[in-house]
């Protein structure tokens, strides 16, 4: 006679429960360092699993859309990201800049994207939080990248921080003198302080450029990497292997000029550029918490009705178009606006698609409804209102009963 324990099958394959751990893989251990562990993957000799969710906690650039709650980052235009709907562009999606005629406004925008993610690096700099990629062009291009825009109040506020630096004896008298009226002025300033750090809860999410100016410290190659464009498969190859040196950090991708024959010498066929910018999209979905991309396309070279771009507009998350204005109605607002130039717009800024927005099916195509303008200071948007002219009339003719 023989026994077994109770629930002991006699034969038959031991059955695995769903998401118990396999037999035949051992668990992952800790490792010699306190608080980490080895994966399963690592442990059978393979690669661990890439965590980049760390690359959204606790980032001075992150903040929670207003439509879905997802993770976002500024294009570095804080009207561009209102248009896209979510005060930004959802991290893990991409936006692509359609330009006709012989202006490039589109590469400015390109310079902005760049230029808030080396705002946001330099933040602090002992522990970086993003990274860009430029791809096609090389370092002298990101030299022109804009800097931070500062107004009269700020450029006083930083000569009153160097003056109180020195030590002097005007500098002592000073400090005892704000400390004798501390307790009348100085209790209600840090009160109204503090209601505004309550209300702005992501104070450096968008910063304000000067497009007139560029950065004081060009960007390096430990914050900014160039990737130029003379074999596409090689140069997605060479994307994909900045994001992975990249961890825990938020890479954000810019493709300016795509396409165009100046940055683009070689001749490049329409299914080597769809495998491109489906390897782009393919990055974009293997690191979802982690890159984002804008690249900008110029249609002269390339209409709408190319199907080309109508294949690549499928595959971006949003679609922007910025169409310079006819050179009749760009006379017509210089005579209107004659005495108020700031009024006076270059061009119509189309909506052909939304991140989120489009793929939820809702109709998110808006034609001449806004207007932008590449000021002197920054690159605004506004609705679009038809200029109307007033006929001169003669003072001379009177009116007779």
């Amino acid at each position: 006679m023989s026994f077994r324990r109770r629930g002991e099958i006699v034969s038959g394959p031991t059955p695995q429960l769903v998401g118990a751990p396999s037999p035949l893989i051992p668990r992952a251990a800790p490792n010699r360092r306190a608080g980490e562990y080895v994966s399963r993957a690592a442990l059978a000799g393979g690669t661990p699993k890439r965590n980049s969710e760390n690359a959204l906690a606790n980032h001075v650039g992150v903040k929670p859309s207003i439509l879905t709650s997802q993770p976002c980052i500024s294009t570095g235009s804080s009207d561009i990201d209102s248009v896209l709907g979510h005060q930004g562009l959802p991290v893990g999606s991409s936006i692509l800049i359609e330009e006709t005629g012989t202006t490039d406004f589109a590469s400015t925008l390109s310079k902005l994207f760049l230029a808030q993610g080396i705002a946001h690096n330099r933040i602090n700099p002992s522990q970086p939080n993003t990274h860009d990629v430029l791809v096609g062009l090389d370092q002298n291009w990101a030299k022109g990248l804009p800097g931070v825009y500062k107004g009269s109040k700020e450029r006083k506020k930083e000569k009153v921080q160097q003056n109180e630096s020195k030590v002097s004896v005007s500098n002592i008298v000073n400090q005892s003198n704000d400390l004798k009226i501390a307790w009348r002025y100085g209790l209600n300033q840090r009160k109204n302080e503090s209601d505004d750090d309550t209300i702005d809860q992501y104070p450096h999410y968008n910063n304000q450029f000067d497009i007139t100016s560029v950065l004081t410290v060009a960007p390096g190659p430990h914050e900014l990497t160039c990737i130029p464009n003379d074999n596409l498969p090689r140069t997605l190859k060479r994307i994909e292997d900045t994001v992975i040196k990249q961890p825990n950090k938020i890479v954000r991708i810019a493709v300016p000029l795509f396409l165009n024959p100046l940055v683009y010498q070689n001749e490049t066929s329409a299914p080597e550029i769809l495998r491109f910018v489906h390897g782009l999209k393919q990055i974009l979905k293997k690191y979802p918490n982690q890159v984002a991309l804008f690249m900008t396309v110029n249609l002269d070279l390339y209409p709408r009705n190319n199907p080309l771009i109508g294949y690549i507009e499928l595959l971006f998350d949003s679609v922007i178009e910025l169409r310079p204005f006819d050179p009749q109605l760009h006379d017509l607002m210089e005579r209107v606006y004659k005495n108020q130039p700031a009024k006076i717009k270059h061009g119509h800024l189309n909506v052909y698609k939304l991140p989120i927005l489009s793929e939820s099916g809702l109709m998110c195509v808006q034609e001449m409804e806004y207007s932008f303008k590449n000021g002197r200071r920054r690159f605004e948007i506004e609705k679009w209102s038809i200029p109307v002219e007033d006929e001169e009339t003669n003072d001379d003719k009177k009116l007779e009963f």
